[in-house]
């Protein structure tokens, strides 16, 4: 009896401390993002027996690090060992849009399962009518009514038995067909029947619930900053939203998950920076006006391709999604929290975060460059604008509610101020023509003798006046056989190296400017000018 009572002690002892196995279809809570990869946040509660217990997680991403897995739990409990092992995927744990075509596939097999057994019972039938037929045949006589009555009861049945069979074959292979197409939509969406699941040994003292918390990195995911910036016109402010543009490719679906956007490579984190020698130098005089450039008779930057946008009767405010989001500054990178929570598909999923709204004092003035395009552009230019701490990435620009184009906002532009060119205002009229009466070839001598007289109208159509900045050019040459003798240039200010005309004004409104250039070439009359 003593030797029974131990017994009993012990196995009650050993039911305590017990093993336990808990499947857990987790969800994503919270995401930072990087530039092409995601930290993923994990956290589930779990019930525990009082001993070891194997927790599997299931429902993951296809492309975790597995070297980044961070596990940790509440109410002291120990984390004894976690891996990976490739196991079915539970529908559960599958989007919305991947279940439903699961639970098609289950219904069209069903239907083409009961197909196939249809057609074999039909086939059975037929087996049967004409095993009657061959028995009669044996045990009867010749009998010609009976003959005939049989061929047609044949004839009536066996026709149909056939019909019956085809028409269900046919059935068959069209539920294939559409088996087949779901199938391959469930490739593309990305699902796979089996993926990796995260086993967790975890010892607990006691019975009780916890929470588990997972933090690993993940590829296929990832976010890049662009910008919309608008414009009012002359007298406005320039009002520049900073957006995010999330992609998001890891096959899980995410529902209401919390966001934080960071500009840092956690790739870089562990590595030693290198401090190279820095060197000062000095740098040659950047143009002002260095982001438009001729280029065979035309300004290439695309953003000046638009028509200038008339004006707008109504204009439409509503709340920036800049309110939603903060942003901290560290020493070596940004991070925008997105109070915001953010729903997500996994395969192909895309979204957009507002992160910052700001509104920049600018310097509005008018460009033209009549030799090369008859359009007037309006240009913003900001200053000081390094303070705002911007990132780069493309912006997309509009004036007075209508698209205009796009350039780059670059914040390590050594400028100190950032020009941005809002489009063509044909309101503002730039005409550049040939002095007919000043244009004159002669000979004299070896040599020939080339006049030339331009004259540049520009006008301002507004009701404002405006600041304005036209250029234009008149040719240099370093060969001594070729003379060039500038007349006149109204007043611009002239490059010697380059030949580069310009006048910067302000053009009062309904005002006229009239800009005249003169001068004269010289070459031996034996060597005519290629470009001239």
């Amino acid at each position: 009896m003593k030797h029974l009572k131990l017994s009993l002690i012990f196995l009650l002892a050993l039911a305590q401390f017990s093993f336990s196995q808990t499947e857990i279809i987790s969800r994503v809570k919270e995401a930072t993002l990087f530039s092409n990869k995601a930290q993923i946040n994990r956290v589930e509660s779990v019930k525990l027996i009082q001993g070891d217990n194997l927790v599997q997680f299931t429902g993951l991403e296809s492309s975790i690090d597995n070297n980044s897995v961070q596990i940790s739990g509440t109410n002291g409990i120990t984390i004894i060992a976690n891996y990976f092992q490739m196991t079915n995927t539970k529908k559960e744990s599958q989007s919305f849009a991947i279940r439903k075509l699961l639970d098609s596939l289950d219904f069209l097999k069903r239907e083409e399962q009961l197909g196939r057994l249809n057609v074999q019972n039909l086939n059975a039938e037929k087996n049967m009518i004409l095993y009657n037929k061959s028995a009669n045949g044996v045990n009867s006589g010749f009998n010609l009514d009976n003959m005939l009555d049989m061929a047609e009861f044949y004839r009536n049945n066996l026709g149909k038995i056939d019909s019956l069979v085809y028409d269900e074959n046919i059935r068959v292979t069209e539920l294939r067909e559409q088996s087949r197409k779901i199938n391959v939509t469930l490739k593309e969406l990305g699902y796979k029947n089996r993926a990796n699941s995260l086993f967790v040994t975890v010892f607990s003292e006691k019975a009780q619930t916890v929470y588990l918390k997972l933090i690993y990195m993940v590829n296929n995911i990832g976010w890049t900053p662009f910008y919309e910036i608008k414009s009012e016109g002359i007298g406005s402010k320039v009002n520049a939203i900073c957006k995010a543009s999330i992609h998001q490719n890891s096959q899980v679906d995410w529902n209401q998950v919390q966001l934080t956007l960071s500009t840092s490579n956690p790739m870089n984190y562990g590595v030693l920076p290198i401090i190279h020698p820095w060197v000062l130098r000095f740098q040659s005089d950047a143009k002002k006006f260095k982001s438009l450039s001729y280029n065979q008779g035309s300004i290439s930057n695309r953003q000046l391709n638009s028509a200038y946008a008339p004006e707008q009767e109504k204009r439409y405010d509503s709340k920036s999604g800049a309110s939603y989001t903060t942003a901290t500054d560290n020493m070596v990178n940004r991070e925008f929290n997105i109070s915001k929570p953010y729903s997500i598909k996994g395969a192909d999923g895309k979204a957009v975060v507002t992160l910052e709204d700001y509104n920049f004092d600018v310097d509005y003035v008018y460009y033209a460059a009549p030799k090369y395009s008859c359009d007037v552009f309006l240009i913003a230019h900001i200053d000081d604008w390094e303070q705002y701490n911007l990132l780069p990435g493309a912006a997309n620009l509009f004036l007075e509610g209508t698209f205009v184009g796009t350039t780059m906002i670059n914040p390590n532009a050594i400028s100190d101020t950032m020009s941005l060119v809002l489009g063509k205002d044909k309101r503002i009229v730039a005409k550049r023509e040939k002095i007919k009466d000043l244009a004159r070839n002669s000979i004299l001598g070896g040599n020939k003798k080339v006049e030339m007289g331009i004259q540049i109208t520009v006008k301002n159509n507004k009701s404002k006046d405006i600041e304005i900045i036209v250029e234009d050019q008149v040719p240099t040459t370093s060969n001594e056989k070729i003379e060039i003798i500038i007349k006149d240039i109204s007043g611009a200010k002239k490059k010697d190296t380059t030949g580069q005309l310009t006048w910067k004004y302000t053009l009062k409104a309904g005002e006229t400017k009239i800009h005249k250039i003169k001068y004269e070439v010289k070459h031996p009359k034996n060597k005519p000018l290629s470009n001239f």
